[in-house]
């Protein structure tokens, strides 16, 4: 018989947890926690070695815009409320523009109050584009995906993506990387070679 007595106390210290980590989940489908379910698991078994109770805010991204605040008040304002309460804020991956501008929303709340923030995919490329849009002044900087036409490009599609099959196509590892600004804080940290 095995020795499961490792995972029975491992299973045991979640239930004796009292203090909690809220985390917003801020994406398009959080009516399905199934669809973030990888992230999810990865959340709780962070929390518990935290040795937290996980609370997970479920904020659809589209109810943190403006026009949300026009059309239904009092859902603008409860996501807000979920995303003002959280310890941190998760964007997950995704794909399509619906829901974008609120996510981007949230990675600028989670900047500039200094709220843990972790982009996943998609969530890091808004990140990027919000980093690029509010501190280098880029007003129009975009994804090409969501904005063909922008003259600052922050994000592209790489060339052997395609442009209309969307989900299930990324591409891990096998392409080099170089550092175009020498001694730079990345390519410092990678001894200024390429990867």
């Amino acid at each position: 018989m095995p020795d499961l007595q490792d995972w029975i106390t491992r299973t045991r210290v979640y239930d004796v947890l009292h203090e909690t980590v809220k985390i917003a989940m801020v994406g398009k489908y959080t009516g399905l926690s199934d669809s973030y379910l990888s992230v999810l698991k990865a959340l709780l078994h962070a929390s518990v070695v935290c040795r937290r109770k996980l609370v997970v805010e479920w904020v659809a991204a589209g109810d943190l815009e403006d026009v949300t605040a026009k059309e239904a008040p009092d859902v603008y304002k409860n996501a807000w409320n979920l995303l003002k309460g959280s310890d941190g804020v998760v964007v997950p991956g995704g794909f399509g523009d619906r829901g974008v501008q609120g996510k981007i929303i949230a990675a600028k709340y989670a900047r500039e109050n200094k709220v843990p923030f972790l982009g996943i995919c998609l969530g890091m490329q808004i990140a990027v584009i919000e980093f690029a849009q509010s501190i280098l002044g880029l007003h129009d900087a975009n994804s090409t995906e969501f904005d063909p036409q922008t003259s600052h490009p922050c994000v592209i599609f790489m060339p052997e993506g395609s442009k209309t099959h969307m989900g299930g196509t990324m591409r891990l590892g096998s392409r080099r990387t170089y550092f175009k600004v020498p001694n730079c804080k990345s390519a410092k940290l990678y001894g200024n070679a390429s990867f």
